[in-house]
């Protein structure tokens, strides 16, 4: 298994670093780079949520990734108060007028699995790799 943790601060001027280190841990794992655009962009959408949300100054942004079992697997955590439906699994489409809203939802599109826990300031998001083997290279066809 491989894994990337660190912290980082939880300002909106952190999130292009995290996105960035995440990213740069994926490719390290053998991850194409279409599956990376996902990626990339599922994890912006939960930083920007993150620091927007969760900011408090002088706190943090936790960031965990880990290779196991042929997954991706990302979980991010802050230091804010977190949402009231945080538990609702039924997310759908936003009203193409809303000015909101479509941050969860396009998540939940690129990613195979999306759950928030600890009252919505930790969200764990799932990539499965059918051709990457738990040590980060590409299985033999």
């Amino acid at each position: 298994m491989k894994e990337f943790c660190a912290d980082f601060p939880s300002g909106v001027e952190g999130v292009g670093r995290i996105r960035r280190a995440v990213v740069q841990f994926a490719q390290c794992c053998g991850i194409d780079r279409s599956t990376l655009s996902d990626i990339e962009y599922a994890i912006g959408e939960a930083l920007a949520n993150a620091a927007e949300h969760g900011h408090d100054e002088g706190a943090f942004i936790f960031v965990k990734a880990m290779l196991d079992g042929g997954a991706l697997i990302i979980e991010i955590k802050d230091s804010g108060r977190g949402f009231a439906n945080w538990k609702d699994t039924t997310h759908k489409k936003p009203v193409s007028t809303s000015p909101r809203g479509f941050g969860i939802f396009l998540m939940r599109s690129l990613m195979d699995e999306v759950e928030y826990s600890q009252g919505g300031t930790c969200i764990r998001l799932v990539k499965f790799l059918p051709n990457i083997n738990t040590d980060g290279y590409q299985k033999e066809a």
